[in-house]
């Protein structure tokens, strides 16, 4: 799903950020797969994101990654999203206003792979940032571009308040959105993007995410 996702950062932000990055992986509460009414209500909900075309070079093949967080074709209604896309990644990167705000490298062995928690300071209202994608086998310059913005302030709090409400227990989220009508669909995606959600829903939201061989 995305990511959504530092004014004021120095140069030694990065170092910063990445070593604020040390910390676990977004918790991911272990529990069965949710219902099935339940991901078919988010797939009729959300439908299918829209991979993002990623520039390769003219003689190699291009790649389409999917952002299963923070959806992209809304605003971004939490402060703090949860950065995850389909399939093993090489790098995340945070850009403002031509800046690299906060980067995340694999390793020669290891790729990055499932949720990242949100890595710098929370977002404000209005605020808007870059979320880069580079998938595992990519060169070092082809990234998949993400323009994340953040709501307005009374969205925030609203979502907040939903969120405390919701808690961390699985079964109560998978109630909730078996109760929510179609009007509540602009509610979805920043439920998702947020770490509390059961890393389930989002994983069951699998997406096209590989190589365009084109």
């Amino acid at each position: 799903m995305a990511f959504a996702l530092l004014v004021g950062l120095g140069t030694g932000s990065i170092a910063a950020a990445q070593l604020q990055n040390k910390k676990p992986a977004a918790t991911q509460l272990t529990t069965a797969a949710p219902p099935r009414n339940v991901i078919q209500k988010l797939r009729d909900f959300l439908g299918i994101n829209p991979p993002v075309a990623v520039g390769g070079s003219r003689s190699g093949p291009g790649w389409r990654v999917c952002l299963l967080s923070p959806w992209t074709n809304s605003p971004l209604g939490v402060t703090t999203p949860v950065l995850e896309a389909v399939g093993p990644l090489n790098e995340l990167r945070l850009e403002q206003g031509g800046q690299v705000l906060w980067q995340k490298r694999a390793s020669s062995t290891e790729a990055i792979e499932g949720p990242t928690n949100w890595p710098i300071r929370p977002l404000n209202p209005g605020e808007v940032i870059t979320l880069k994608v580079r998938p595992r086998g990519a060169s070092g310059g082809d990234f998949a571009s993400y323009t994340l913005r953040t709501d307005n302030a009374e969205a925030l709090e609203t979502n907040r308040i939903q969120l405390e409400r919701l808690g961390r227990e699985p079964k109560t989220w998978y109630r909730h959105i078996e109760s929510m009508s179609p009007k509540q669909v602009t509610l979805l995606a920043p439920l998702l993007a947020s770490p509390n959600a059961p890393a389930a829903l989002r994983q069951q939201l699998q997406c096209t995410g590989t190589r365009n061989e084109s």
